[in-house]
């Protein structure tokens, strides 16, 4: 605790060494490894982190072989090892590994927003009224945590997540997918659509999947804001370097954040909506039915927002009702075209440069 403390003010050596001194008493310790990849990430080190980061892979599956070797029921305790090294083969893109590993941890969902006692009954009330299990797939900064919160509160339903992993590898964990279908519980994911993930949904009955889209140009520049003033700030930001610039072009000028954030954050966006888009356009193959909707409606006419997602889940309109109480999270200006006057004319040409023309087509942005 002290050396994250130490870490969390920037106090990088003083955390280093502290961490140093456990592996010292505790060989293998995977969270000090963790820890250590973060700031080895955040130095400029890559190398150095990407091998402890690995080292924390292996100290975890060398705990899960002990407890196997010594005939030890796992349980829960065992089933939060697994996760944990889940967490980190998708951070180190190794995202075959991860897949195998997740479909064995049993782990129960874990309530957003409501304590233990709180999120069965409203799990148990929701079941009761016969609301389905749902999931909310978004792009990231596109209102989705609010847009999460409101449809939990006007429906009386439960919160939690069902995915391992951030954005764009954020990898469905099945034994929670199968407690989301028995209904009573609204889930929050950025789930990219690959196979892994198309066929758990299959595989536990999720038959619709409601997609939360923005333009992705202006989902980049709330990215920049968000990722320079919150997430860069948690310990183990650095080991997700897809989407978490490095130290130095955090501490750089915004338009130098920006820069980054177009020609690393803006692909890996359009590669996700891609894949969203081929499904939705699959026809009678496809594997899970998609509802579009867009963060520009929610903004704009959210009682039409949340008509149309209610109808496509063929829960009555009646059921819903709106309320103030729903938590207003992370959503920073709302706006919907606020890129058009914040990019340079340089970034504007060369974020509409990534965009392929089909996907500008299909989902109507402009230039």
């Amino acid at each position: 605790m002290e050396a994250k403390r130490l870490q969390s003010q920037g106090q990088l050596s003083a955390a280093k060494q502290l961490y140093e001194d456990i592996l010292r008493r505790m060989p293998g310790q995977p969270d000090a490894l963790t820890f250590l990849a973060s700031i080895a990430y955040q130095l400029g080190r890559e190398q150095d982190g990407d091998a402890l980061l690995d080292a924390a892979i292996e100290s975890y599956a060398a705990i899960l072989a002990h407890a196997e070797a010594h005939g030890q029921t796992q349980g829960q305790s065992g089933d939060a090892v697994r996760a944990a090294r889940v967490n980190l083969l998708l951070a180190r893109g190794r995202q075959a590994e991860a897949e195998r590993e997740i479909a064995q941890p049993k782990l129960p969902i874990n309530p957003v927003r409501a304590t233990p006692a709180d999120f069965a009954q409203r799990q148990s009330g929701a079941r009761a009224r016969g609301l389905p299990g749902i999931l909310l797939n978004s792009l990231p900064k596109s209102a989705s945590e609010s847009i999460w919160n409101k449809l939990a509160e006007g429906l009386g339903m439960a919160q939690g997540h069902v995915s391992l992993g951030l954005f764009p590898d954020c990898c469905l964990f099945p034994h929670r997918v199968r407690l989301l279908a028995e209904g009573g519980l609204i889930a929050k994911e950025h789930i990219p659509a690959t196979p892994h993930n198309l066929d758990s949904l299959a595989a536990c009955g999720i038959r619709k999947l409601v997609l939360n889209l923005r333009d992705p140009r202006q989902a980049s520049l709330s990215w920049a804001h968000f990722v320079k003033n919150d997430v860069s700030m948690r310990l183990l930001a650095p080991i997700w370097r897809k989407i978490v610039p490095p130290r130095q072009v955090l501490d750089s000028d915004f338009p130098v954040l920006l820069d980054w954030v177009i020609e690393r954050y803006l692909p890996l966006s359009l590669t996700w909506i891609a894949g969203w888009t081929e499904e939705m356009t699959r026809g009678d193959a496809a594997t899970v039915r998609v509802h579009a909707a867009r963060f520009e409606t929610f903004r704009e006419d959210p009682a039409t927002y949340f008509s149309e997602l209610l109808d496509f889940l063929e829960i009555g309109r009646a059921a819903f009702t709106p309320t103030a109480a729903a938590e207003t999270v992370h959503l920073r200006r709302g706006a919907t075209d606020e890129w058009r006057s914040v990019f340079s004319p340089a970034q504007a040409e060369r974020a509409w440069a990534k965009i392929p023309a089909a996907l500008a087509a299909f989902w109507g942005w402009q230039a």
